[in-house]
Protein backbone atom coordinates (compact mmCIF):
# COMPACT_ATOMS: atom_id res chain seq x y z
CA UNK A 1 0.00 0.00 0.00
CA UNK A 2 2.89 2.61 0.89
CA UNK A 3 4.27 1.51 -2.46
CA UNK A 4 0.91 2.40 -4.57
CA UNK A 5 0.56 5.47 -2.42
CA UNK A 6 3.71 6.61 -3.07
CA UNK A 7 3.14 6.04 -6.92
CA UNK A 8 -0.06 8.22 -6.72
CA UNK A 9 1.71 11.14 -5.44
CA UNK A 10 4.56 10.71 -8.23
CA UNK A 11 1.26 10.89 -10.68
CA UNK A 12 -0.63 13.77 -8.66
CA UNK A 13 2.42 15.79 -8.77
CA UNK A 14 3.12 15.02 -12.62
CA UNK A 15 -0.24 15.80 -13.03
CA UNK A 16 0.22 19.96 -11.29
CA UNK A 17 3.38 19.98 -13.16
CA UNK A 18 2.08 19.71 -16.52
CA UNK A 19 -0.52 22.15 -16.09
CA UNK A 20 1.65 24.55 -14.53
CA UNK A 21 3.83 24.15 -17.46
CA UNK A 22 0.81 24.34 -20.05
CA UNK A 23 0.52 20.86 -21.20
CA UNK A 24 -3.26 21.18 -20.59
CA UNK A 25 -4.63 19.31 -23.78
CA UNK A 26 -7.83 20.79 -23.18
CA UNK A 27 -6.56 24.46 -21.71
CA UNK A 28 -8.33 26.51 -24.06
CA UNK A 29 -7.24 30.04 -22.98
CA UNK A 30 -4.02 29.48 -22.41
CA UNK A 31 -3.35 26.77 -24.78
CA UNK A 32 0.56 27.00 -25.57
CA UNK A 33 1.41 28.18 -21.91
CA UNK A 34 4.67 26.11 -21.59
CA UNK A 35 5.73 29.11 -23.28
CA UNK A 36 4.93 31.51 -20.57
CA UNK A 37 7.40 29.51 -18.46
CA UNK A 38 10.15 32.41 -19.27
CA UNK A 39 13.70 32.38 -20.68
CA UNK A 40 17.09 33.34 -19.69
CA UNK A 41 17.81 33.17 -15.69
CA UNK A 42 19.23 36.78 -16.36
CA UNK A 43 15.53 38.20 -17.05
CA UNK A 44 14.28 35.79 -14.67
CA UNK A 45 16.55 36.87 -11.80
CA UNK A 46 14.17 40.47 -12.30
CA UNK A 47 10.93 38.88 -12.22
CA UNK A 48 10.86 38.74 -15.89
CA UNK A 49 10.30 42.55 -16.09
CA UNK A 50 12.63 43.20 -19.09
CA UNK A 51 10.15 44.13 -22.07
CA UNK A 52 12.09 47.61 -21.89
CA UNK A 53 15.51 46.11 -20.84
CA UNK A 54 16.09 42.88 -22.87
CA UNK A 55 18.95 43.30 -25.01
CA UNK A 56 20.95 40.43 -24.92
CA UNK A 57 20.19 36.60 -27.25
CA UNK A 58 16.62 36.10 -25.30
CA UNK A 59 15.10 39.04 -26.06
CA UNK A 60 13.11 37.56 -28.47
CA UNK A 61 11.06 35.78 -26.36
CA UNK A 62 10.57 38.85 -23.86
CA UNK A 63 10.55 41.44 -26.43
CA UNK A 64 12.57 40.98 -30.35
CA UNK A 65 12.76 44.27 -30.50
CA UNK A 66 15.74 44.61 -27.80
CA UNK A 67 17.53 41.77 -30.27
CA UNK A 68 18.67 45.04 -32.36
CA UNK A 69 20.69 46.21 -29.60
CA UNK A 70 23.39 43.21 -30.09
CA UNK A 71 26.48 44.11 -31.71
CA UNK A 72 28.14 40.57 -32.21
CA UNK A 73 27.08 37.38 -32.58
CA UNK A 74 25.86 35.50 -29.97
CA UNK A 75 24.85 31.57 -28.72
CA UNK A 76 22.38 31.41 -25.65
CA UNK A 77 21.69 28.60 -23.90
CA UNK A 78 19.36 28.01 -20.62
CA UNK A 79 18.34 24.63 -18.58
CA UNK A 80 15.60 25.19 -16.45
CA UNK A 81 14.51 22.22 -14.00
CA UNK A 82 10.57 21.92 -13.36
CA UNK A 83 10.56 20.91 -9.63
CA UNK A 84 12.81 18.08 -8.35
CA UNK A 85 16.62 17.96 -8.38
CA UNK A 86 18.56 19.30 -10.87
CA UNK A 87 20.01 15.96 -12.06
CA UNK A 88 16.76 14.02 -12.31
CA UNK A 89 13.62 17.06 -12.85
CA UNK A 90 9.74 15.79 -13.11
CA UNK A 91 10.15 17.96 -15.99
CA UNK A 92 12.87 19.20 -18.23
CA UNK A 93 13.02 22.95 -20.20
CA UNK A 94 15.34 24.04 -22.42
CA UNK A 95 16.55 26.78 -24.28
CA UNK A 96 19.21 27.18 -27.46
CA UNK A 97 19.24 30.39 -29.81
CA UNK A 98 21.59 31.40 -32.15
CA UNK A 99 21.88 35.77 -32.81
CA UNK A 100 23.52 37.19 -35.81
CA UNK A 101 23.47 41.20 -36.76
CA UNK A 102 23.53 42.46 -40.09
CA UNK A 103 24.22 45.55 -41.69
CA UNK A 104 22.18 48.35 -41.24
CA UNK A 105 21.54 47.18 -37.86
CA UNK A 106 19.50 44.83 -38.50
CA UNK A 107 19.77 41.70 -36.92
CA UNK A 108 18.31 37.77 -37.70
CA UNK A 109 17.70 35.01 -34.53
CA UNK A 110 17.16 31.69 -34.44
CA UNK A 111 15.30 30.13 -30.73
CA UNK A 112 14.61 26.68 -29.88
CA UNK A 113 12.26 26.55 -26.71
CA UNK A 114 11.47 22.51 -25.44
CA UNK A 115 9.58 21.24 -22.46
CA UNK A 116 9.42 17.50 -21.80
CA UNK A 117 8.11 15.11 -19.14
CA UNK A 118 9.29 11.26 -19.37
CA UNK A 119 8.02 8.54 -18.01
CA UNK A 120 4.47 9.71 -17.13
CA UNK A 121 2.86 6.33 -15.79
CA UNK A 122 -0.59 5.62 -17.00
CA UNK A 123 -2.73 3.46 -14.37
CA UNK A 124 -5.82 1.33 -15.38
CA UNK A 125 -9.57 2.27 -14.59
CA UNK A 126 -10.57 1.49 -10.70
CA UNK A 127 -12.13 -1.85 -11.23
CA UNK A 128 -15.72 -2.60 -9.39
CA UNK A 129 -18.11 -0.01 -8.34
CA UNK A 130 -17.67 1.54 -4.99
CA UNK A 131 -14.86 1.73 -2.44
CA UNK A 132 -16.45 -0.57 -0.38
CA UNK A 133 -16.71 -3.42 -2.99
CA UNK A 134 -12.91 -3.35 -3.81
CA UNK A 135 -12.46 -3.53 0.13
CA UNK A 136 -14.19 -6.31 0.62
CA UNK A 137 -12.78 -7.85 -2.54
CA UNK A 138 -9.27 -8.07 -2.62
CA UNK A 139 -9.22 -9.05 -6.07
CA UNK A 140 -11.02 -5.84 -7.96
CA UNK A 141 -7.82 -3.54 -5.86
CA UNK A 142 -5.63 -1.89 -8.01
CA UNK A 143 -2.17 -3.38 -7.74
CA UNK A 144 -0.44 -0.10 -7.96
CA UNK A 145 1.28 -1.24 -10.79
CA UNK A 146 0.99 1.28 -14.26
CA UNK A 147 -0.29 -0.55 -17.77
CA UNK A 148 2.41 1.66 -19.28
CA UNK A 149 4.15 5.19 -19.96
CA UNK A 150 3.98 8.54 -21.68
CA UNK A 151 5.68 11.30 -22.69
CA UNK A 152 4.65 14.89 -22.99
CA UNK A 153 6.77 17.40 -25.65
CA UNK A 154 5.94 20.94 -26.19
CA UNK A 155 8.68 22.44 -28.90
CA UNK A 156 8.63 26.32 -30.33
CA UNK A 157 10.95 27.32 -32.88
CA UNK A 158 11.39 30.93 -33.21
CA UNK A 159 12.57 32.76 -36.33
CA UNK A 160 13.10 36.64 -35.19
CA UNK A 161 14.03 39.94 -37.02
CA UNK A 162 14.80 43.08 -35.23
CA UNK A 163 16.44 46.53 -36.54
CA UNK A 164 17.20 49.64 -34.60
CA UNK A 165 16.01 53.23 -35.12
CA UNK A 166 17.76 56.10 -34.15
CA UNK A 167 18.09 59.81 -34.49
CA UNK A 168 18.57 63.07 -33.00
CA UNK A 169 15.72 65.23 -31.67
CA UNK A 170 16.69 68.73 -32.24
CA UNK A 171 14.84 70.71 -29.23
CA UNK A 172 16.03 73.62 -30.44
CA UNK A 173 18.12 74.71 -27.82
CA UNK A 174 21.51 75.66 -27.75
CA UNK A 175 23.39 72.30 -28.37
CA UNK A 176 20.45 70.61 -27.67
CA UNK A 177 20.26 67.42 -29.78
CA UNK A 178 18.77 64.38 -27.70
CA UNK A 179 19.50 60.62 -28.99
CA UNK A 180 16.07 59.10 -29.60
CA UNK A 181 15.93 54.81 -30.21
CA UNK A 182 13.12 53.34 -31.77
CA UNK A 183 13.86 49.44 -31.98
CA UNK A 184 11.52 47.27 -33.62
CA UNK A 185 11.40 43.27 -33.67
CA UNK A 186 8.89 40.50 -35.34
CA UNK A 187 8.86 36.61 -34.56
CA UNK A 188 7.71 34.41 -36.77
CA UNK A 189 7.32 30.98 -34.01
CA UNK A 190 6.00 27.33 -35.06
CA UNK A 191 5.00 25.13 -32.02
CA UNK A 192 4.35 21.44 -31.90
CA UNK A 193 3.01 19.58 -28.70
CA UNK A 194 2.90 15.96 -28.53
CA UNK A 195 1.45 14.30 -25.24
CA UNK A 196 1.10 10.07 -26.03
CA UNK A 197 -0.80 9.91 -29.10
CA UNK A 198 -2.28 12.82 -29.09
CA UNK A 199 -0.66 15.65 -31.26
CA UNK A 200 -1.00 19.38 -31.77
CA UNK A 201 1.09 22.27 -34.53
CA UNK A 202 0.41 25.61 -35.24
CA UNK A 203 2.22 29.04 -36.09
CA UNK A 204 2.10 32.45 -34.61
CA UNK A 205 3.85 36.08 -34.65
CA UNK A 206 4.81 38.21 -31.76
CA UNK A 207 5.88 42.06 -32.43
CA UNK A 208 7.65 44.11 -30.34
CA UNK A 209 8.89 47.87 -29.98
CA UNK A 210 10.66 50.37 -27.41
CA UNK A 211 11.66 53.13 -27.45
CA UNK A 212 14.68 54.77 -25.88
CA UNK A 213 15.88 58.36 -24.48
CA UNK A 214 19.41 59.26 -23.20
CA UNK A 215 18.26 61.57 -20.51
CA UNK A 216 22.00 62.71 -20.46
CA UNK A 217 21.34 64.36 -23.85
CA UNK A 218 18.13 65.69 -22.32
CA UNK A 219 19.47 67.33 -19.19
CA UNK A 220 22.80 67.93 -20.59
CA UNK A 221 24.35 65.80 -17.19
CA UNK A 222 26.37 62.38 -17.41
CA UNK A 223 25.44 59.78 -15.54
CA UNK A 224 21.45 60.94 -15.98
CA UNK A 225 20.60 57.50 -17.49
CA UNK A 226 18.49 55.87 -19.94
CA UNK A 227 15.04 55.52 -19.92
CA UNK A 228 13.42 52.80 -21.53
CA UNK A 229 9.87 51.88 -22.89
CA UNK A 230 8.72 48.60 -24.19
CA UNK A 231 5.86 47.47 -25.96
CA UNK A 232 5.06 43.27 -27.42
CA UNK A 233 2.19 42.01 -28.87
CA UNK A 234 2.69 38.33 -28.54
CA UNK A 235 0.20 36.21 -31.21
CA UNK A 236 -1.25 38.84 -32.94
CA UNK A 237 -3.01 36.81 -35.13
CA UNK A 238 -4.16 34.76 -32.50
CA UNK A 239 -2.19 31.07 -32.77
CA UNK A 240 -4.46 28.24 -33.91
CA UNK A 241 -3.48 25.21 -32.66
CA UNK A 242 -4.58 21.98 -34.66
CA UNK A 243 -4.47 18.56 -32.59
CA UNK A 244 -5.16 15.46 -34.27
CA UNK A 245 -8.21 14.72 -32.76
CA UNK A 246 -9.70 17.83 -35.09
CA UNK A 247 -9.73 20.00 -31.54
CA UNK A 248 -8.91 23.93 -32.17
CA UNK A 249 -7.19 25.83 -29.50
CA UNK A 250 -6.62 29.92 -30.10
CA UNK A 251 -4.17 31.43 -28.12
CA UNK A 252 -5.66 34.91 -27.23
CA UNK A 253 -3.40 38.33 -27.99
CA UNK A 254 -1.19 39.17 -24.82
CA UNK A 255 -0.21 42.30 -24.40
CA UNK A 256 3.32 42.73 -21.92
CA UNK A 257 4.13 46.61 -21.43
CA UNK A 258 7.02 47.72 -19.11
CA UNK A 259 9.10 50.59 -18.53
CA UNK A 260 13.30 50.73 -17.07
CA UNK A 261 15.57 53.23 -16.00
CA UNK A 262 19.47 52.82 -15.96
CA UNK A 263 21.47 55.02 -13.83
CA UNK A 264 25.30 55.15 -14.12
CA UNK A 265 26.84 55.81 -10.89
CA UNK A 266 30.09 55.73 -12.96
CA UNK A 267 31.49 54.25 -16.35
CA UNK A 268 31.76 50.98 -14.64
CA UNK A 269 28.72 50.59 -12.22
CA UNK A 270 25.37 51.09 -13.69
CA UNK A 271 21.66 50.10 -11.79
CA UNK A 272 18.80 49.40 -13.58
CA UNK A 273 15.21 49.41 -11.96
CA UNK A 274 12.17 47.90 -14.42
CA UNK A 275 8.52 47.69 -13.97
CA UNK A 276 6.17 45.30 -16.42
CA UNK A 277 2.84 43.92 -16.56
CA UNK A 278 0.65 42.02 -19.30
CA UNK A 279 -3.21 41.47 -19.69
CA UNK A 280 -3.20 37.44 -20.45
CA UNK A 281 -2.63 36.93 -16.55
CA UNK A 282 -4.94 38.85 -14.72
CA UNK A 283 -3.28 40.75 -11.69
CA UNK A 284 0.60 39.98 -13.49
CA UNK A 285 3.06 42.30 -12.08
CA UNK A 286 6.37 42.31 -12.86
CA UNK A 287 9.25 43.98 -10.96
CA UNK A 288 13.14 44.13 -11.01
CA UNK A 289 16.63 45.99 -10.34
CA UNK A 290 20.10 44.60 -11.65
CA UNK A 291 23.37 45.94 -10.46
CA UNK A 292 25.79 45.45 -13.42
CA UNK A 293 29.80 46.18 -12.41
CA UNK A 294 33.23 46.60 -14.09
CA UNK A 295 31.58 44.56 -17.48
CA UNK A 296 31.88 41.34 -15.57
CA UNK A 297 29.05 40.64 -12.56
CA UNK A 298 26.04 41.36 -12.13
CA UNK A 299 23.50 41.21 -9.43
CA UNK A 300 19.79 40.68 -9.49
CA UNK A 301 16.42 40.81 -7.63
CA UNK A 302 13.26 40.70 -8.81
CA UNK A 303 9.10 40.08 -8.21
CA UNK A 304 6.81 38.11 -10.35
CA UNK A 305 3.37 38.58 -9.29
CA UNK A 306 4.78 38.50 -5.70
CA UNK A 307 7.13 35.62 -6.19
CA UNK A 308 10.25 36.68 -4.90
CA UNK A 309 13.55 35.96 -7.31
CA UNK A 310 17.27 36.83 -7.05
CA UNK A 311 19.85 35.80 -9.41
CA UNK A 312 23.74 36.62 -10.48
CA UNK A 313 25.83 36.74 -13.43
CA UNK A 314 29.97 37.17 -14.37
CA UNK A 315 31.99 36.98 -17.25
CA UNK A 316 34.78 35.01 -18.07
CA UNK A 317 36.25 35.79 -21.20
CA UNK A 318 33.78 35.51 -23.97
CA UNK A 319 31.52 33.47 -21.44
CA UNK A 320 28.72 34.88 -19.33
CA UNK A 321 27.03 32.48 -17.03
CA UNK A 322 23.74 33.07 -15.29
CA UNK A 323 22.24 32.23 -12.68
CA UNK A 324 18.23 32.32 -11.09
CA UNK A 325 16.10 31.06 -8.20
CA UNK A 326 12.78 31.46 -8.53
CA UNK A 327 10.69 31.06 -5.71
CA UNK A 328 6.99 28.82 -6.24
CA UNK A 329 4.22 27.41 -4.46
CA UNK A 330 4.74 24.34 -5.17
CA UNK A 331 9.04 24.22 -4.80
CA UNK A 332 11.86 26.23 -5.59
CA UNK A 333 13.11 26.54 -9.21
CA UNK A 334 16.02 27.18 -10.62
CA UNK A 335 17.42 28.56 -14.09
CA UNK A 336 21.02 28.36 -15.30
CA UNK A 337 21.65 29.91 -18.56
CA UNK A 338 25.32 30.79 -21.18
CA UNK A 339 25.82 33.34 -23.89
CA UNK A 340 28.97 33.08 -25.86
CA UNK A 341 29.64 36.46 -28.00
CA UNK A 342 32.04 36.28 -30.78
Amino acid sequence: MRRFLSKIRYSVLIAVVMWMAGANLYAGKYANAFLDIGCGARALGMGGAVTAHADDGTAFYWNPAGLSLIRKVQFTGMYGPQFGSLADPLAAYHQLGLTIPLRGQAVIAVNWIRLAVDQIPVYPELAGNSFYERLMNATLRPSGEPQGYLSDSENAVFISFAKQNAFFLDLGWDFQHVRIEIPFGLNFKWIRQQIGDYQASGLGVDVGGMLRIHLDDLFQFPGAGLLSAGLQLQDVTRTSMSWNTRRQETVPLNLRWGTAYRHAFRDDLTVTFCVDGETRWEGATRFGVELFGWDRIALRLGSDSGRITAGAGFRVLKLWADYAFLSHELDALHRVSLTVTL
